[in-house]
């Protein structure tokens, strides 16, 4: 993974399908043949019991099947879509989020492609649960094919009579992209006219969401297991997974990978196995130096967490995160300390500017990454300029504001020494914002620099030559 490689990884690019489990095979075996295939599979039948008064039924079989979120911690389904239920709000609403946004993703597509009928049910059903008369599904910029292919199901569906627009409209919307834009209460700002930039929390939007009406937020894998784990029943769904997260989840693996792609496995399976059995080991016959399991929203980790279990325990015990279930593997070639660089400048460009400190704190952390050189010195944190390009490695900053900021005599990162300093500035701004976007970037910076402190260290110590010293080592024509 060379400078920038982030850059190149798409959030919305389709990745292909290496390993199948029970819901991708699902989604393929019943979507041959459109909607006649479907209905013949027993496409819409859990929807038609639902809506004859089955809804409590479907949430007690939900319930039992233990399923979590398919993103972030994993919070149970149920629990969340029985407090939209229980609530006596006059609205409530659903909305699915096909707008992750997580670099490396990719599956909201693929899972669209598959069967754009059971995205529809699936989406009508937990509309139907939580009793909402309105659902929404979200896509980004870039899914226009499969915004046609869910607006033609609709209509399909509709025309035979299997969806009833008076007891839930569903509508599916198309806007902005971005890593920010996933972000559920950004998600709720961006289906209301405004910016996509998230919420301020209390209150969850279970309690005051669309419209400050309670509202359901799910992402797409959630939301078609969820429909599978009704139609399976709590016992076949369990089967597969771990005593405390059942079911399958699917992987979507990219970097330094003989096989990248999308893989359906069961919660639980070891880091290792995925990237050695699975996705073929490492390109080019180099070997595995981490992998940042959750993508860039998740944790680094080493060859020592090869038998990490990939459920949300196991990680949630390790200070980390599945998220979506983006996992970006990284060879020996790779510069950690580059890839740092990389994702502190990433984050600081993705943060929105809503809360100063996010974006204050990300600029600053990826200056000292930029100039480990200079760490030591005092304030470095804050010789800052928002018009040139920063650092030795000439890598151009997007500041929110146009004005550059004043230098500081004192910081408080001079309590510190070295490394420490460039956790002290992520320890500060890692709680300050409305979202999970600081503690998620510091999570993931200090991992690395807690993971492979020798190389920081080295690369601290190692000289810098000027432009000039660089052009006198090069040879002559």
């Amino acid at each position: 993974m060379g400078s920038n490689a982030l850059e190149s990884m798409s959030s919305h690019a389709t990745q292909d399908i290496i390993v199948e489990g029970p819901l991708l095979g699902e989604l393929r075996g019943s979507g041959r043949g459109g909607l006649a295939g479907y209905l013949g599979a027993g496409g819409y039948d859990a929807l038609a019991q639902a809506m004859r008064g089955g809804a409590a039924d479907a949430l007690a079989r939900l319930a039992a099947s233990g399923l979590r979120g398919r993103a972030g911690g994993g919070f149970p389904t149920a629990v969340k879509w029985k407090q939209v239920r229980d609530n006596g709000a006059p609205a409530r609403y659903f909305v699915c989020n096909a707008n992750t946004g997580q670099l490396g993703g990719g599956k909201e597509s693929a899972l669209i492609r598959l069967n754009p009928h059971a995205v529809i049910e699936a989406v009508a059903l937990a509309a139907s649960i939580v009793g909402a008369q309105v659902a929404f599904i979200h896509l980004g910029q870039s899914l226009e094919h499969e915004q046609l292919l869910l607006e033609a199901a609709v209509q399909e569906a509709r025309m035979q009579h299997l969806l009833d627009p008076a007891a839930c409209d569903i509508r599916i919307q198309r806007s902005e992209s971005g890593y920010l834009a996933g972000e559920e209460t950004a998600l709720l700002e961006l289906l209301e006219g405004r910016p996509g930039r998230p919420r301020g929390k209390p209150a969850m939007p279970t309690r005051s969401g669309f419209q400050k009406q309670p509202t359901v937020v799910n992402n797409l894998e959630t939301v078609l297991q969820a429909l599978l784990a009704i139609r399976l029943g709590p016992e076949q769904f369990r089967a597969v997974g771990s005593r405390y997260a059942s079911g399958t989840t699917i992987f979507s693996v990219v970097g330094d990978v003989a096989r990248p792609g999308l893989y359906e496995l069961p919660l639980g399976t070891a880091l290792g196995t995925l990237i050695h059995e699975h996705a073929g080991g490492i390109s080019g016959n180099g070997s595995l130096k981490a992998a940042l399991v959750g993508g860039t929203s998740g944790t680094a980790v080493g060859v020592e967490h090869a038998d990490l279990p990939l459920d949300y325990d196991s990680l949630a015990g390790i200070g980390g995160s599945l998220g979506s279930g983006v996992i970006i593997v990284l060879s020996d070639t790779t510069s950690m300390v580059g890839v740092a660089r990389d994702l502190a400048r990433f984050y600081h460009q993705n943060s929105c500017g809503k809360c100063a400190p996010c974006k204050d704190g990300t600029r600053r952390a990826y200056h000292m990454l930029d100039n480990l050189d200079r760490v030591d010195e005092s304030a470095t944190d804050w010789q800052l300029s928002s018009v040139e390009p920063v650092g030795s490695r000439k890598i151009p900053m997007l500041l929110v504001n146009a004005a550059p900021a004043k230098r500081a005599s004192i910081s408080y990162t001079d309590s510190g020494i070295g490394l420490e300093k460039i956790r002290l500035i992520c320890t500060w701004y890692s709680t300050r914002g409305d979202c999970h976007h600081p503690t998620e970037s510091s999570r993931m910076l200090q991992s690395l620099l807690d993971g492979l402190t020798d190389e920081f260290e080295r690369e601290r110590a190692a000289p810098v030559m000027d432009e000039d010293a660089m052009r006198s080592t090069m040879p002559a024509n």
